[in-house]
């Protein structure tokens, strides 16, 4: 639930027919599909809600006319609670207010199903909501009473930044709270410039719905790792093609001019290291 469900179907001399998910002799969902002339197979996608009553055993089913009657085919399907799941949407990031362009958040938190975040550019125009499914406004959460509080109410006021800048959202979807906190990456270790203690700060590169930080340093032998505001609370290591939250430090071998970019797309961090 709280997906797209994908359905192909093979219309032979049908104009029309009827679509429906029943469950329990209840139509959930009912929609009129159109067969264009001379096309024999076609695929919808249909937005099954983040709702509890489509859960467990359903057909899905087809009705349309066939020399003068009514024709009536069904298919089983089981549908199941989905993960917990968390999106940003909003005008002040890349994916504007449509939900099915939402960005998708992460857990966090060991054995938690209820704290979600992500790294986001934010602007302080067009605000932003969280949303429990990419698929529509349905169960969406706003600004609650104060900063910092939320309200799970489709027409709850937007979230909004002071000021444009690359951020870690953070949002607990039980305790009705969210943070922003507005990052600076730098790079940090033995190869850097600064060693452990001085970060080499990197500049972010794009605007919304970007996630590229990039330094060009002298590098010696050594180890280094990426990391937030001058501190360990965040911070990145691992391989080139598996960057994590707190991962292994990453080595140079060999001294250079490197170029170092990090890339926070959500769900898929990676880094370059090019030695020019």
């Amino acid at each position: 639930i709280g997906k797209k469900l994908k359905v192909g179907f093979i219309a032979l001399n049908v104009s029309t027919f009827e679509f429906s998910i029943e469950k329990d002799a209840t139509a959930l969902l009912t929609e009129k599909v159109t067969v264009e002339p001379n096309q024999n197979i076609l695929e919808k996608e249909f937005n099954i809600p983040l709702d509890e009553s489509y859960i467990g055993e359903a057909n899905l089913k087809i009705t349309y006319q066939s020399g003068g009657q009514t024709v009536t085919k069904t298919h089983p399907i089981t549908f199941e609670e989905s993960n917990p799941q968390m999106f940003v949407v909003g005008g002040s990031t890349g994916a504007g207010w449509e939900p099915t362009n939402a960005v998708a958040m992460t857990l966090y938190g060991e054995g938690s199903k209820t704290t979600f975040e992500t790294f986001e550019y934010l602007t302080a125009d067009g605000g932003f909501k969280f949303l429990p499914t990419n698929v529509d406004w349905a169960g969406a959460f706003g600004i609650g009473t104060t900063t910092g509080t939320l309200l799970q109410d489709e027409e709850a006021d937007n979230i909004t930044v002071s000021e444009n800048g690359f951020y870690r959202l953070r949002m607990d979807s039980d305790a009705l709270t969210y943070t922003a906190l507005k990052l600076n990456m730098g790079v940090v270790g033995n190869a850097t410039p600064g060693g452990w203690d001085n970060d080499t700060n990197m500049e972010f590169v794009g605007s919304k719905g970007t996630y590229i930080w990039k330094v060009t340093v002298n590098l010696v032998p050594g180890l280094l790792k990426f990391r937030a505001n001058n501190g360990w609370d965040i911070n990145f290591g691992g391989t080139e093609s598996d960057i994590t939250q707190g991962g292994d430090d990453i080595n140079i071998a060999s001294a250079g001019t490197y170029d170092l970019t990090l890339d926070l797309t959500p769900g898929a961090y990676t880094a370059k290291i090019e030695k020019k």
